[in-house]
């Protein structure tokens, strides 16, 4: 989808962080020809508890998908990230503003390298935080939950924080998306939907499903509210 166009049906890019780590190929190739991209959560052990994916692991899943991959770091130095995710083949590289000590240079090493800038808000960051940096990246990722946590439900200021996300998005220059992490459930997605969400990342909503595509088919049918909030 090209610059500053918005969805109008919300998109899904798939997190590999749900899937069963001995069949991680099986799942591409199961959502493969059906979610929107594939979301790939990079965790140091510091900035966040747990420990999750390099860039090998990230070359290979881009080997093995024809979708777009984000990477989502949640690292302590993001900066000495950057390159090696690119060079990977991350489409998108996901920072937050607290990993790094200059984010601007850090949004503009993103391009540099190939990929395009992400920018992740954590569920306590005010979202004023993005303005400076609005007009500088394609995807403003919103976490519904906590950094880190798998299986949480979301904030419940999620929804108001989306819309109103949104809001500031539509009057920005760039116009990125937004797209919505963490706390993805059958019964949230239509709320985000409706409160401007341009995508969201489920992961075990796909994954512990017996049909898959079917539950990517559902939220592709899902219309977006985000060109409707002004």
């Amino acid at each position: 989808m090209a610059r500053g166009q918005w969805a109008t049906v919300v998109q899904a890019f798939v997190s590999l962080w749900s899937a069963d780590p001995l069949e991680v190929g099986r799942a591409i190739d199961i959502v493969d020809g059906a979610a929107d991209g594939i979301h790939v959560d990079v965790m140091d052990g510091h900035y966040v508890p747990e420990l999750l994916f390099g860039p090998d692991f990230v070359s290979a899943v881009c080997q093995r998908t024809t979708r777009p991959v984000e990477v989502h770091l949640m690292v302590a130095d993001a900066d000495r990230w950057i390159e090696p995710f690119a060079k990977a083949g991350g489409s998108w590289i996901a920072i937050h503003l607290t990993s790094t000590n200059d984010p601007l240079d850090s949004l503009r090493e993103i391009e540099r390298c190939g990929s395009r800038a992400s920018l992740a808000l954590t569920v306590d960051e005010p979202l004023d935080a993005v303005k400076p940096y609005i007009n500088l990246v394609d995807r403003i990722l919103l976490m519904g939950t906590e950094i880190g946590i798998k299986g949480a439900e979301p904030d419940d200021r999620t929804y108001e924080r989306v819309a109103e996300l949104v809001r500031m998005r539509n009057r920005s220059e760039r116009r990125p998306h937004v797209i919505v992490d963490g706390g993805i459930r059958r019964g949230t997605v239509p709320l985000l939907a409706e409160a401007g969400a341009d995508g969201v990342i489920p992961g075990s909503l796909v994954f512990a499903s017996p049909e898959p595509t079917s539950v990517l088919s559902w939220i592709h049918s899902l219309d977006s509210a985000a060109q409707a909030t002004s």
